[in-house]
């Protein structure tokens, strides 16, 4: 008997498990609430605009004449202010949260550009009107609204640089590069869908047809139109930020390839159904590499496990 129970005395004894610890649980943190917006802060914002724009008269002509002529390549300058705004509105909950106080600091930053504003609008510089002009604003916007707000809206307001134009010695030589290149590459396709196509210059000389690659058709135009709306899109996209650098620098190389296809679609369809088609096309091929181009985006978008769109699930 004694045998017995010190055979089970010896036996081992399986482990207890552990006591869970307690945790205690972390006190919730109240969300900040969204500061209305009063009236004195919009009348405020509103006068501070205001002002800038009387200073700045000249420069809307000026913009208005870049935007509007023809074969313009800022076409899309008027849409901005509305992609700015809807950029805004994405960020809206971060806005919200934002603290929104004055922050004087912003003196130092504005009246320099202001100063430097109405200097160049009475030099008639095109350039340094446009750069002082947004300057003012994101200041004046700094100025009413405070840092942290401006800090959660700064893309959108970095975005209104897209209404700049770009200064006129810069576009010349990036013409004349990208032209030269899209002619000579739109050319050599050519001749490997069994055409004769000899290069002229700018010109494309075919049996039946001639194809002037003028300064519009460089592809200057697609590459700002694209290069624009691919860093709207990048921003809207979800993902990590360095893929959508990516997707935006993409645009770049993607606007060269467009025009080059464009180019030789013009090239095909005059040779093969003669120069009025031609001019037909022509005048809607702004269209086709605009929705190619913007494809193009959404198919990179997808294979860089982009999911979202403006929070909306789009892939």
């Amino acid at each position: 008997m004694s045998i017995l129970l010190e055979e089970e005395h010896l036996k081992p004894r399986s482990p207890q498990p552990p006591r869970p610890k307690r945790v205690r649980p972390e006190p919730a943190v109240p969300e900040a609430a969204a500061q209305p917006w009063d009236a004195l802060t919009l009348a405020l914002l509103a006068g501070a605009l205001g002002l800038l724009l009387a200073l700045s008269w000249p420069l809307p002509q000026h913009l208005w004449i870049e935007y509007t002529e023809f074969e313009s390549y800022y076409a899309y300058g008027p849409a901005i202010p509305f992609i700015a705004g809807f950029l805004l509105w994405h960020r809206r909950a971060a806005l919200r949260a934002a603290r929104r106080e004055p922050c004087p600091a912003a003196f130092l930053v504005l009246l320099p550009a202001m100063g430097l504003l109405v200097w160049s609008s009475a030099q008639e510089m095109a350039l340094v009107m446009s750069v002082s002009f947004l300057v003012s604003v994101w200041s004046a916007v700094w100025l009413v609204l405070g840092t942290q707000w401006v800090r959660a809206a700064a893309f959108p307001l970095a975005f209104l640089v897209w209404m700049a134009p770009l200064p006129g010695p810069l576009m010349n030589d990036a013409t004349y590069g990208s032209q030269h290149f899209c002619t000579n590459v739109a050319s050599r396709l050519l001749g490997l869908l069994a055409f004769h196509p000899v290069i002229v210059g700018s010109v494309i000389q075919m049996d039946h047809f001639y194809l002037f690659v003028d300064v519009p058709c460089s592809g200057l135009k697609n590459l700002l139109s694209l290069m624009m709306i691919s860093a709207a899109f990048a921003y809207l996209a979800d993902g990590l930020p360095a893929r959508r650098l990516g997707l935006f620098l993409f645009s770049i190389p993607l606007a060269i390839v467009v025009n080059i296809i464009r180019l030789t679609l013009l090239g095909i369809c005059g040779e093969c159904l003669g120069s009025q088609t031609a001019h037909v096309f022509h005048d809607w091929d702004g269209l086709l590499s605009l929705v190619l181009g913007v494809s193009a985006l959404f198919w990179l978008a997808r294979r860089i496990g982009c999911r979202t769109f403006a929070g909306w699930p789009l892939f």
